[in-house]
């Protein structure tokens, strides 16, 4: 056999081990050691629709090298709600929690009752009084439908990326909705928006939110799945409502709506919101 043979054969070998590897490694907690900095509010990471370990899992991996970020526990919740933690909270320094649900098909109510099962999980391993909460696409629905559930646990910083707030199906393939927005609020409403209007004044007060965008630069303000004028849409229900409210657009190929979490200016803007920007507030 030819030389080119046994090249081809063993980039082949590396490829799959490399793959395997990558993919034990998203499933792991505490990759490397982090700086102590007490911190009594953990992160919690939630994917969106059809979401994996891939979702976050790599987002996490580079927070943990480059902000110190902690990656202490895996949240495994089960189609029932039932949840399975890997790993041990800890907030001696700026702790996270990849949310996982076993059932990739998951819809927002669904996701919600998991969401606060694995609360509740973890404050069985310590107790805390609020948590961040980091969510991209539909999750970005369910972390916001968590908010407005008043909650026993509220959440002391918000961060949604590319979350279709004003879309007719939420997590179903359909065309993008790019409702304009005037200066009254977006020119039609979607159901979830509906009830986002309703259930507004339960918002804490102090809430601080960052909401993330994506323009892939080709036209219509969107990135590829969910329009900016829908995730935007809540800066009028928000507005003079929480402590803060600021909305980010990234431009570009690595805006596209599954690479925003790829994305090294979203990991900036993300570690800068949570731990350095509120210290000016």
């Amino acid at each position: 056999m030819s030389g080119w043979f046994w090249i081809l054969v063993t980039l082949g070998v590396i490829i799959v081990v490399g793959g395997l590897a990558d993919y034990l490694l998203l499933a792991r907690t505490g990759y490397a050691p982090v700086p102590l900095v007490m911190d009594p509010t953990p992160t919690l990471f939630i994917p969106g629709h059809l979401g994996t370990r891939y979702s976050f899992g790599h987002m996490l991996w580079r927070m943990q090298r480059r902000y110190g970020l902690s990656k202490d526990v895996v949240a495994i919740v089960a189609p029932d709600s039932s949840v399975h933690l890997r790993g041990q909270l800890n907030l001696n320094h700026h702790a996270a929690v990849q949310v996982l649900y076993t059932d990739k098909t998951v819809r927002p109510a669904a996701q919600l009752r998991g969401l606060k099962h694995v609360i509740a999980a973890l404050q069985e391993q310590q107790a805390f009084t609020r948590v961040n909460l980091v969510a991209h696409s539909m999750g970005g629905v369910t972390a916001v439908l968590y908010l407005l559930s008043q909650p026993a646990v509220p959440v002391a910083n918000l961060v949604t990326i590319a979350a279709p707030m004003n879309d007719v199906e939420v997590a179903r393939r359909s065309p993008i909705l790019n409702w304009p927005l005037t200066r009254q609020g977006p020119e039609h409403t979607a159901p979830i928006y509906q009830y986002f209007q309703r259930s507004i004044t339960n918002l804490p007060p102090d809430l601080r939110w960052l909401n993330i965008a994506g323009d892939l630069m080709l036209g219509g303000r969107h990135d590829g799945e969910v329009a900016i004028s829908s995730s935007f849409a809540v800066r009028y229900l928000v507005k003079d409502r929480i402590k803060d409210y600021t909305e980010v657009v990234i431009r570009g190929p690595r805006a596209a709506h599954s690479l925003l979490h790829e994305n090294r200016l979203v990991d900036h803007d993300i570690a800068e919101y949570l731990w350095q920007r509120q210290r000016d507030f």
